[in-house]
């Protein structure tokens, strides 16, 4: 339920991830009435049909699909709406009570639960949240409040039952913290309304016993395949988007190494130069590698990032479909929700291409793969994000900023 952490003069807590178990996040059936005032929101911001708003290219209203279609969902998860006072999220009462008991200076909670900042501002402390990915909640609440007239933040909507019930009011700050550690580059970031302290992503994506081919030199250029755990998890009918990039990749005098499980490749034909495995750790296999093909997501674009690896991003609408408690399945068209902004960033320092594996042909695929392991430029730009990488301070270099805002707000509501 809660991360005890310790940082030099400062006593720290870190809450609010798992309290209610396995997430069911996007795709989810929206809550009665929910979607109704999803939808008078929607219209209200100019962001829905005929408002001109644009869909793609990361546009409003791409943004507030992400926000609506992914962001909210994983935050019911943890907050199910139209609960009441009384219905307050497993672990929640006993989060709080513990902060009671061990009076922490500072909680730095996860923006999908508010949760935790309820529970630091009932004891008293001060609180931050800690981004993982683009600032959805910011970017909302900013487009809320430039409207006005009593309209509703349907973040105040996630935390309000809770907050209730414990007398605490809702404003901007329970729901975005009193400042905000964001470890996204500043050339990715949304205008939001947030005091931001930057911090350089510190990839760590788990440790396994590194197997007997990967200790050896390859003999010739790697190629990491990594569509996310997300994929798995989430994607239905998406044959023929990994036959696509597994096709593109078969004439190439390359090692692929493809982290698809056997259900992911069930009925495809695996190339002769494709090596499947379930799982590895990114941070043991991209070091051996030339280039990485990736969804998007901010965790591989953060170790590719660290480890100057030129990048292949699928920028592409997907089919993707959520199996529910009772059997049924919600289908919906979508790109990763961080797929447009990395793949925007990583070609404006000429640090790799998009590939679209659903509208491109193979041999596309292939040249665009071919490219990237020849070209010495998206090597050279492969650096340059990592040199800006390096130039934002690391976890440990910003814990004494953490000090003196912890001391300048703790107690201050």
């Amino acid at each position: 339920m809660a991360e005890v952490v310790g940082s030099v003069g400062l006593t720290s807590v870190v809450l609010g991830e798992g309290v209610m178990g396995e997430a069911r996040g996007a795709g989810r059936p929206v809550p009665v009435g929910v979607g109704e005032e999803l939808d008078g929101l929607e219209e209200v911001l100019g962001l829905g049909p005929g408002s001109g708003a644009d869909v793609g290219s990361g546009g409003d209203g791409e943004l507030w699909g992400m926000f609506r279609r992914f962001v909210l969902p994983a935050m019911w998860d943890f907050h199910p709406p139209g609960g009441g006072v009384d219905g307050v999220p497993p672990g929640v009462d006993e989060l709080i009570s513990f902060a009671r008991f061990w009076g922490p200076d500072l909680v730095v909670w996860d923006p999908c639960f508010p949760s935790a900042a309820v529970a630091a501002r009932v004891v008293g402390a001060a609180h931050a949240r800690l981004l993982w990915g683009l600032d959805y909640w910011g970017w909302v609440t900013d487009r809320v409040n430039a409207v006005g007239g009593g309209v509703v933040n349907p973040l105040a909507r996630v935390v309000g039952p809770l907050a209730e019930r414990y007398g605490v009011d809702v404003d901007d700050e329970l729901l975005l913290g009193q400042w905000t550690i964001d470890p996204v580059p500043a050339a990715m970031r949304l205008p939001t309304p947030v005091t931001v302290v930057p911090v350089r992503w510190t990839p760590f994506t788990g440790a396994g016993v590194l197997p007997s081919w990967l200790r050896r030199p390859a003999d010739r250029p790697r190629v990491a395949l990594s569509l996310g755990t997300s994929v798995r998890e989430f994607f239905r009918d998406g044959e023929e988007f990994i036959a696509a990039v597994l096709a593109g990749v078969a004439d190439l005098d390359v090692e692929v190494v493809a982290t698809l499980d056997r259900s992911q490749t069930e009925g495809i034909k695996v190339p002769d130069n494709v090596r499947t495995v379930d799982y590895i750790p990114l941070t043991q296999l991209l070091p051996s590698c030339s280039a990485v093909i990736h969804h998007g997501g901010m965790g591989t674009f953060g170790v590719a990032a660290a480890l100057r690896v030129p990048q292949l991003i699928t920028d592409a609408d997907l089919r993707i479909g959520v199996r529910h408690d009772d059997g049924s399945e919600t289908f919906f068209h979508a790109k990763h929700m961080d797929a447009g902004p990395t793949s925007e960033y990583v070609l404006s320092r000429g640090a790799g291409l998009v590939l679209d594996p659903v509208g491109g042909s193979p041999g596309e695929l292939g040249r665009r793969v071919g490219r990237v392991l020849e070209e010495p430029a998206f090597r050279e730009g492969a650096g340059r994000i990592h040199d800006e990488l390096l130039a934002t301070p690391s976890p440990a270099d910003i814990v004494p900023l953490l000090e003196r805002l912890s001391a300048h707000h703790k107690g201050r509501d």
